[in-house]
């Protein structure tokens, strides 16, 4: 191989097409000594974007090969900077990942060790489902500034039930979360990835079901109830609050698709949905899950009602299929967490009222 560098120039938006498309040029630009990351051009950038981008980047610089990654023109990037994306790939400017206090306006890149939220669990005598429902209370609490409200609701059911997933499927190290509130354009956006095995492998072990190929994983893990665990013949007691049971994607795609959008990509594929042009496939090249997830914040009045309604329609499509959707979803991810913990107590209170006559 001839002694070279290769620029990558990041284009002017970083918004969700943008960032695809250049997580694309990453992945396929021929193999050189030296890739230089021009960072001129750079001005809009969202979170999943920053997310996204910084994990191709990585990617990069562990190429078999081993190349050296340098970067140019980046110090005019002043928000990306204090987000803490560029030492999310070790460029050494601006803050750390998480290092930034974050405020109702955003929530800044952070990274998450899968094996220090079991062992905290563990510690703590709690299920991982109760540390994951801490974290997104906090992380919550800082993107709303209050810990309650509709917006607090939503976002502590939508950033907990995607968490969980990561945790209890994919199987990675580490995941990272972003978040970005626009209050006058009554928009927040949420983004989550992580570089485990993927929904095609995570589903992989449910027989019922044909995951041939990165699109159809994606279909099915948006159905309510599939889960590469829990399934008709399989071993795990779907029971407890907390228990795998494969309604968090599909109850959290319909909360965003309320007035925003959902946005998932595993593999080769990405699928956009919205309420009102449905569904959008985008051509990828992702090893792991990442998640955006759009909200109106005008529109989330009512979040306990609208969860029953989306209940009662997965149930109807698990009726339907029910050959391999044969198990009960679990509380945790069917309705808010005081209403499930209220639910647990009752369930107590019940059986302690039988056991004394």
């Amino acid at each position: 191989m001839a002694n070279h560098s290769s620029i990558l120039r990041v284009p002017s938006t970083l918004d969700l097409s943008g960032a695809l498309r250049f997580a694309k040029d990453i992945a396929s630009v021929p193999q050189a000594d030296e890739y230089i990351i021009d960072f001129s051009r750079m001005g809009h950038v969202e979170p999943f974007p920053m997310l996204l981008i910084s994990s191709e980047i990585r990617k990069l610089a562990r190429r078999e090969h081993r190349p050296r990654v340098g970067c140019s023109n980046f110090k005019q990037c002043t928000y990306a900077a204090h987000m803490g994306f560029f030492r999310s790939f070790n460029l050494e400017h601006g803050n750390a990942p998480g290092q930034a206090r974050g405020n109702e306006n955003y929530l800044p890149i952070t990274v998450f060790e899968t094996r220090d939220l079991e062992r905290e669990a563990l510690e703590q005598g709690i299920e991982v489902g109760s540390q994951v429902e801490s974290i997104s209370k906090r992380m919550s609490a800082v993107l709303c500034g209050a810990d309650t409200g509709d917006m607090f609701d939503t976002l502590v059911y939508s950033i907990r039930e995607i968490i969980r997933n990561v945790v209890e499927h994919s199987g990675a190290e580490r995941f990272g979360i972003c978040a970005q509130h626009w209050p006058k354009n009554r928009r927040v956006e949420v983004a989550i990835l992580d570089r485990g095995i993927g929904l095609r492998s995570s589903l992989f072990r449910n027989p019922h079901i044909d995951v041939s190929d990165d699109k159809k994983a994606l279909n099915y893990a948006l159905m309510p109830a599939v889960s590469g665990r829990a399934f008709k013949g399989s071993r795990i007691n779907a029971k407890g609050n907390w228990a795998n049971s494969g309604f968090g994607l599909y109850m959290t795609n319909r909360i965003c698709r309320n007035g925003g959008n959902f946005f998932i990509a595993s593999g080769d594929t990405g699928m956009l949905l919205t309420k009102t042009a449905g569904k959008r496939y985008f051509n990828c090249g992702l090893d792991g899950t990442a998640v955006r997830m759009v909200m109106d914040t005008s529109a989330l009045v009512g979040l306990r009602d609208a969860l029953g309604r989306y209940r009662e329609e997965g149930y109807e499509i698990q009726r339907k299929y029910r050959e391999i959707v044969n198990i009960d979803p679990s509380s945790a991810s069917l309705m808010l967490s005081e209403d499930f913990d209220k639910s647990a107590v009752d369930s107590i209170l019940l059986k302690l009222r039988r056991a004394l006559g």
